[in-house]
This record gives C-alpha cells, sequence and structure tokens, in this order.
C-alpha cells in the first residue's frame, strides 16, 4: 500500500478541516432513497419567507424547503443546490416588510402553528411549540422596527394564530353557503346581491385600511360599524354619487355585512356570544330618500316622442316599443332567449328576476306581437331575441341598455327630465294606464310581477289562466293606444 510521509504542502487540508469542508459541500443535499438515487435540496426556511410564493413553483414556503434536483451526479446537484441558494438569497436581499405580512404569509403561518401545537400536545408539552416562539420574535422585530402599521401587526397574528376569522375567507364562504341549491335551506342570494356585498366589502377594507387582506371580522367593533356607516360611507364619492352616498345605499351596505356576521355567529365561526357590531341601536329615523329621483311616468307625447324618434326593427326601437308595451323591465327583455318566447310572438316567459314574483308568462297582443314574432324568425339562429344587446357576464344584465336609454331620452325630451323619468319609468306608465282601463290590482300583479298585498288567503290564490292574462294585456294595449302613447309605434 503506498503511503505519503512528509510535511503537507502550503494550502493543504489537516484531517478535522476535510471534514469540515466535506460537511459544508454536502450542506442542504440529501438522498432520501438511499445512495445512488436522485439528491434532493433541503433546508429550514428563513423565518422572513415563511407564507411568500418561492420562486419555483408560485406555492408558499412552508417551514422548510425542499425540492428535488433531478440529478443523481453529486457535482450537478452541488450546481443546482447553489443555485437554489443564490435564489432563496436574492429573495431575503429584495424583500419587503409588507410582502411578509400578508393574509397568504399568515395563513401558512397558521398551519404550522396548529400542526406544532398537535405535536407538541402528542409529545406530552402542549406549552412548548417552537414555532409561536419564531412568529411571536417576527412580529417583535417588525415592531420595534416600526416596519408595519401597529394595527396590520396585530390583525396578521389573530389569523396567524387561528384566533381570528379572516374577513376574506368569511366572505367567500358566506356566499357558498347561500349558493342556489345550498344545504342548508338558506334562502340563495342573487347575482346582483353577490355584486353588491363584494362592493359592501371593498369598502369596509378601504375603511379598515387593510391592503394586507388581514382583517378579520373579530376586528370590527360596534365603534368601527358606527363610524362606517355615519362617516366613511357618506364621504365616498363617485361618478355616480357625486355629493357622497345616499342613505338609501349606505342602509343596503350595512345590512348586506349585518348579514354576513349572522351567518357567521350562527354558522360557529364566531362565538355564539359576540355582539354584531352591525346590529345597531334604534335612534332618530333616518331617510332613505336624501335627494334621490322621484320616478313619474311618461305622458303620451312624451311616449309618443320616444318611438317617433327610433326605428322599428332596431334594437332599441323593438326594445322601448315592447317595453312600453308589456311593462317589463327593460333588461328582462334584452335578455330573453328564443326559448323563452312563443314562436308566433304571443308572448314570452321571465325564468328569473329580481324578485320571486318576476317569474311569469308575459302576453304579447296588438302590433308588438308582429314585432316580437319578427324578432324571433329574424334572429332565432343566435339563441336570442335580442343578440345585439351584450349580456355582462358578471351580472347577466344588459348594462349597455340603460346607458344607451340616458342619453336618448335627453336627446329627445331634454336633459331637464333627469330628476322625473328614467327608462323603469316604462313600469310606472304601463301600472299607471292598466289602473285607468280596468284592470283589477291582482292581475297588474301578475302581469307586472309585483308581489302586492299579502293577506291569508294569499297561499291558495294559483294566479289567472293565460287567456285572462292574455284579455287583460289586451285592456291595456287599447287604453294605451286610445290615450295616444302608441303614436308611431
Amino acid at each position: 500500500m503506498k503511503t505519503f510521509s512528509g510535511k503537507m504542502s502550503e494550502g493543504s487540508l489537516s484531517k478535522p478541516d476535510n471534514k469540515k469542508a466535506l460537511k459544508e459541500d454536502m450542506r442542504y443535499l440529501k438522498q432520501p432513497r438511499g445512495p445512488g438515487t436522485s439528491w434532493v435540496f433541503k433546508m429550514d426556511t428563513p423565518p422572513e419567507l415563511i407564507g411568500l410564493p418561492n420562486p419555483w413553483d408560485g406555492k408558499p414556503f412552508r417551514k422548510a424547503i425542499t425540492r428535488g434536483l433531478g440529478t443523481r451526479r453529486l457535482t450537478d446537484a452541488r450546481k443546482l443546490r447553489d443555485i437554489a441558494l443564490g435564489d432563496i438569497r436574492r429573495l431575503q436581499d429584495g424583500l419587503r416588510d409588507n410582502d411578509a405580512f400578508t393574509l397568504t404569509s399568515a395563513l401558512e403561518w397558521r398551519e404550522m402553528v396548529k400542526a406544532a401545537r398537535q405535536e407538541a400536545i402528542e409529545e406530552g408539552d402542549p406549552f412548548n411549540v417552537g414555532v409561536e416562539f419564531i412568529l411571536h420574535d417576527k412580529l417583535e422585530d417588525a415592531a420595534k422596527r416600526n416596519a408595519v402599521p401597529p394595527e396590520e401587526l396585530k390583525r396578521f397574528a389573530r389569523v396567524a394564530t387561528g384566533t381570528g376569522f379572516p374577513l376574506d375567507h368569511a366572505h367567500a364562504q358566506y356566499v357558498e353557503a347561500r349558493r342556489e341549491g345550498n344545504p342548508y335551506g338558506y334562502a340563495p342570494l342573487k347575482r346582483t346581491t353577490v355584486m353588491n356585498l363584494d362592493t359592501a366589502i371593498k369598502h369596509l377594507r378601504a375603511f379598515l385600511k387593510d391592503d394586507a387582506k388581514t382583517a378579520c371580522l373579530e376586528d370590527v367593533s360596534p365603534e368601527d360599524a358606527r363610524r362606517f356607516r355615519d362617516v366613511y360611507l357618506p364621504s365616498v364619492r363617485g361618478h355616480r354619487s357625486p355629493e357622497g352616498l345616499s342613505a338609501k345605499t349606505i342602509e343596503k351596505n350595512t345590512t348586506l355585512l349585518k348579514q354576513l356576521w349572522v351567518w357567521a355567529i350562527e354558522s360557529g365561526h364566531l362565538d355564539k356570544d359576540t355582539a354584531n357590531p352591525w346590529e345597531f341601536t334604534r335612534g332618530l329615523r333616518r331617510t332613505k330618500n336624501r335627494g334621490e329621483q322621484k320616478r313619474e311616468d311618461y305622458q303620451p307625447s312624451e311616449c309618443a316622442a320616444l318611438l317617433k324618434a327610433t326605428t322599428r326593427g332596431s334594437k332599441e326601437g323593438d326594445l322601448i316599443r315592447l317595453a312600453i308595451a308589456t311593462g317589463c323591465r327593460a333588461d328582462e327583455i334584452a335578455t330573453i332567449t328564443i326559448d323563452q318566447a312563443r314562436k308566433d310572438g304571443s308572448g314570452f316567459y321571465i325564468a328569473e328576476g329580481k324578485t320571486k314574483n318576476a317569474r311569469r308568462f308575459i302576453p304579447v297582443v296588438g302590433e308588438a306581437q308582429a314585432l316580437l314574432q319578427a324578432r324571433i324568425a329574424a334572429h332565432g339562429a343566435s339563441g336570442r331575441v335580442f343578440p345585439e344587446w351584450p349580456i355582462r357576464p358578471a351580472s347577466g344584465k344588459a348594462a349597455a341598455v340603460s346607458q344607451w336609454f340616458t342619453r336618448f331620452r335627453r336627446k329627445v325630451l331634454g336633459k331637464e327630465t333627469d330628476d322625473r323619468l328614467a327608462l323603469h319609468s316604462t313600469r310606472h306608465t304601463w301600472r299607471t294606464v292598466a289602473r285607468r282601463a280596468g284592470v283589477n290590482e291582482a292581475t297588474i300583479n301578475d302581469l307586472g310581477g309585483w308581489a302586492g298585498a299579502r293577506t291569508s288567503s294569499s297561499v291558495y290564490d294559483h294566479g289567472l289562466l293565460e287567456e285572462q292574462l292574455v284579455d287583460a294585456q289586451r285592456q291595456v294595449w287599447e287604453r294605451l293606444k286610445q290615450d295616444g302613447y302608441l303614436e308611431g309605434f
């Protein structure tokens, strides 16, 4: 066996140093499936990175970083390990404090704390939870450096330690719990209600300055709720509310939030003894009509002017004609499918609307029947009676209708009609003429989709026969014609 003698040359390593260098060279490299298998990079995650998305797959960093290197060659594994370490160092160098205190990060900590607590209990020492010590140090360091506002740190800690129900999760779970066909028996939320709730949540986040989205339901106190209602919402201005939100809109926002909290308490996400902050004590009466428009009906001359200013056969002309003739909401008409309409134009069905009573059959009579029949013949292949009006996916409505009509009405009847007339005023007009035509209140409600007065016998009343509805609609048509509303139809 060949031996070496003499002094080690300069720069060579002693045996202890050699072992140390070898250990350093193998740092973070493992072969979990044994010698001769693929190398894996594994290291404890730096505390400041836990919960942040990693650069390889976008998933949040957990307690340990594990990444398969896809090679059995040690030299290649070392190179790939060094690249991974470089990525991690760059993340640490470029890390902003706000990035470390997001909801995603808080939820990742929450899972680790929960797992660590369970592990500590199983080991018989429930108070020895090292992960919580690391979390505490992380929060303490951020507080000392004033890196993050104290309120944000408080919210982050509440989520991370599992003592708060994040508003973001509450919102999503509440909407899911009240979906169509939900197993809880809850009345399903309509699409427009969900959109209004989204807006209310957006306002609440802005009020709470919750940029990190870590606010919890527990963060909203009764005092916060009052200030949100009485100070913040009235100050919210936009192109539709240049003077601030109306009292009615404010009440709608707070009512929607109140129901979310009711669900959270009922479903056990909040303690049963939790006071709902949106249950305001009764005080002075608030008006719901602060500066809102008072809708009136169209006069015969105004209806005739609108009809004469449009062309029959156009999307605008046909829509306004059917709205006047049937009393339907314009967005109901614009979204009718071919399957909902009778091929001969004698009527159509409303499958879904603003209220439960909106589901109904609408007879179409007189010249309006010929108009609808022509539309069905011309556009049947598209699947819609009015394919020219686009439907907004988020709301399921033809939003462009209202925008077009406002400009059209101002052009034809003058901007001064803004205070009393709108597209919805066609329903006011139809109902007014129906009463003048002698149609009884119950039949008007059936045709127009209004709820009407509830009595003890209401449950036994299943409505009129179709031919009776047709007769009533014909009475309204004749009166519209007689009074001059349909000139230019």
